[in-house]
């Protein structure tokens, strides 16, 4: 029999006396076996009054998620094999990824003679940098299952055809399925390859995510999600959201629901006279909020396009994307994005992240946050003001007011605020220990260091199994 029925916490023990305790969204239903004396009756209900106001003392308590994991969703497109491009001068390449703590790149699945193309690859992964490769329709079996021998130190997954709907085959969606069917079928019967996950295919066009619906012969779904020049957390600029990650994710699910996400193509073009373009400085706010807004919204890995300009020389339409500029020299959003993820990296074995008791107030209209933990037990809060920096219609930049935002712990804390500048430097100020403080949070990230003199984070045992893919 169900005795009563409570609005609590989540965070509530499964077991509670004799009771089990039933999740139902904020309610608890707790059912008993036997009916319960009027004594036992009061007990219990005293009992239920002091867990409740346990909970009500740690309302604001939230769940961090690794820092690491974080770190580890960023990925870049590079373009190894394009000899007439500055990825041809592999040491800048190199070094250039280094530098950005970078783990994960996007190439093509190239048939080649040109032996360094591996090489340089298979470098970059005894450095730890490992890559995924796009696949073509043409490509046979024998060629698919062989790359990853060829690519021994780097290889980490095969990616189906890139944007194939935008190819001159007015019977794409065919061979997009016979050529996945075959691709997953292939990689997942050999045993040299079967631990290799399988991404979807990308698309450019609503409707083609409904041409090829039903179609799961993948292990992640794919998207490429440009956001036009607007914010990255745009509300979208069409009917029903159109543009805005929401409605990215809903198209992904029409393919095939349920599969877990990876963008493998999204970023910003510098080239202000572009349609699309935007200023460096607005770029070095976006970027950064690119990959936040992403893991906020469960996107498992998302891949910028891309580490360094192409040569206009290229279809205009290509240029103007990287992080660095032809001459390899970093722009600000390069600059943001190393100091970010040098602020956050923590390799190690996986662990499991702990519980943060804190509560902001102030102004938090369109304030996003992001709490993320290292091992050593200190947590990470990153804030920013989810709005657009600049006027794409218009091509004017757009000032965007900061917000004053208190943050309450459940105890004295020490904090270091960190804020990027419009270079995209890190300027790091020490606030005092105290209960409560006061920031002002705008449209480039703040990352609050909170160490509240907790042990290091346990480490899982086992440790965590899986693609490297969060």
């Amino acid at each position: 029999m169900c005795t009563a029925i409570f609005y609590l916490s989540p965070e509530v023990p499964d077991d509670f006396g004799k009771g089990i305790a039933i999740m139902k969204s904020s309610r608890i239903h707790f059912c008993f076996s036997a009916p319960l004396s009027l004594v036992a009756h009061r007990l219990l209900m005293a009992g239920l009054l002091l867990l409740m106001m346990l909970i009500a003392g740690r309302a604001g308590a939230e769940k961090a998620a690794s820092a690491d994991a974080f770190v580890d969703s960023v990925g870049l497109n590079v373009h190894l094999h394009s000899r007439d491009t500055p990825y041809a001068n592999f040491p800048r390449v190199q070094q250039a990824l280094k530098d950005l703590q970078v783990r994960h790149v996007r190439d093509g699945l190239i048939d080649t003679t040109w032996k360094e193309y591996y090489d340089r690859h298979n470098e970059l992964g005894r450095a730890g940098i490992k890559g995924i490769f796009i696949t073509s329709p043409d490509q046979g079996e024998q060629l698919l299952l062989d790359y990853p021998r060829r690519m021994k130190d780097s290889f980490e997954g095969y990616e189906a055809p890139n944007e194939y709907d935008q190819r001159h085959d007015e019977h794409w969606p065919v061979t997009m399925t016979s050529f996945l069917g075959r691709l997953n079928q292939g990689v997942k019967s050999d045993s040299a390859t079967s631990r290799f996950p399988v991404i979807g295919p990308s698309l450019t066009r609503q409707d083609s995510f409904a041409r090829l619906r039903g179609l799961c012969s993948f292990d992640y779904a794919n998207l490429h999600n440009y956001f036009a020049g607007r914010n990255p957390g745009t509300r979208g600029w069409g009917s029903n959201g159109y543009g805005g990650i929401p409605w990215n994710l809903s198209n992904v699910s029409t393919l095939c629901p349920d599969k877990p996400v990876i963008t493998t193509e999204t970023g910003y073009q510098t080239v202000p006279d572009s349609k699309q373009g935007i200023p460096e400085e607005v770029a070095a706010k976006y970027v950064p909020r690119i990959f936040l807004e992403q893991w906020l919204r469960g996107i498992k890995r998302t891949y910028l396009y891309e580490l360094i300009d192409l040569p206009f020389a290229r279809p205009s339409g290509d240029s103007g994307f990287g992080l660095l500029r032809t001459d390899y020299s970093p722009k600000p959003a390069y600059s943001a994005m190393m100091n970010l993820l040098r602020l956050l990296v923590d390799p190690g074995p996986a662990f499991a992240a702990q519980d943060l008791g804190f509560k902001l107030t102030g102004d938090l209209s369109d304030v996003h946050h992001l709490l993320l933990q290292k091992r050593n037990g200190v947590f990470y809060l990153a804030l920013w003001v989810e709005e657009s920096s600049y006027d794409i219609d218009g091509k004017r930049g757009i000032s965007v007011p900061t917000h004053h935002v208190i943050i309450q712990n459940d105890k004295q804390v020490g904090i270091r605020q960190h804020v990027f500048n419009k270079s995209g430097a890190l300027q790091t100020v020490s606030l005092d220990n105290d209960v409560k403080h006061e920031v002002e949070v705008g449209d480039s990230v703040t990352v609050l260091e909170i160490d509240d003199g907790r042990p290091a984070a346990p480490s899982m045992n086992p440790p965590v199994v899986s693609h490297n893919m969060r």
